[in-house]
């Protein structure tokens, strides 16, 4: 996907009287739709001051291409994502942040970096303008497994809509027995997880299975939550 980036540049009074949640009037684009309609952008806000200093937070906002004024702040970019210059401008760590977008483009995961080696991932439904960190749900099951094992935080990739409101997520951990020395004996830990968005949460999992494995039994979960038709009575036929 093809990144956008834009600068605003403003010359920004610093007097007592200057608004805290002003917009400090620099701004990146980080992902577009695949529809072109919506795109996430990350903006530079003044937070606070303390004597001259000026300290900034950075949100991520999803903003509506045809129309700028509808658009939300779904989450705030950490250290990891941000790089502050001596001028009071930022630039962006592109391996920090990953998008994956719905065909239709009204929902996506956001997968970012809070600070270096910690990950979170949110789930984002334009519809509902909410973002909501399913990192816990989804790391769930394999955390459990691995328990005391010294295990990596899982890398969280999409690997298919099963449809279109279901996810198939695959987590993969870089894993070792022995916490108390070196280990060179490393090994992987596996779990595949299906996010049904309209719920926002992780309704079934496949722990260790290959993604064909993976696929059949969220189809099957699928097909099992297909309402039974209620069969309609016969008609008693009538003398003529």
């Amino acid at each position: 996907m093809k990144f956008f980036s834009r600068c605003l540049w403003m010359l920004l009074p610093l007097a007592a009287s200057f608004p805290v949640a002003a917009y400090a009037g620099q701004e990146i684009y980080l992902s577009n739709s695949p529809n072109g309609r919506y795109r996430v952008v990350v903006e530079q806000v003044i937070d606070r001051r303390v004597g001259d200093r000026v300290f900034f937070r950075y949100p991520l906002l999803l903003e509506n291409t045809k129309d700028l004024k509808r658009h939300f702040e779904m989450m705030d970019g950490g250290g990891a994502l941000i790089q502050e210059t001596d001028n009071q401008t930022f630039k962006v760590d592109w391996d920090a942040v990953r998008f994956d977008w719905a065909k239709d483009s009204l929902k996506f995961f956001a997968h970012l970096q809070t600070i270096p080696g910690t990950w979170k991932t949110y789930f984002v439904n334009i519809n509902t303008g909410r973002a909501l960190d399913v990192t816990e749900d989804i790391e769930a099951s394999l955390y459990k497994k691995v328990e005391g094992w010294g295990c990596q935080q899982p890398k969280v990739e999409l690997v298919k809509w099963v449809k279109p409101n279901l996810a198939f997520l695959k987590l993969t951990s870089i894993c070792g027995k022995d916490n108390d020395q070196e280990n060179k004996k490393l090994f992987y830990e596996r779990d595949s997880v299906l996010f049904d968005t309209t719920l926002g949460q992780v309704v079934s999992h496949c722990m260790d299975c290959k993604d064909d494995s993976s696929t059949k039994k969220f189809e099957k979960y699928y097909l099992s939550t297909i309402p039974t038709p209620t069969p309609t009575p016969e008609e008693t036929p009538t003398a003529q």
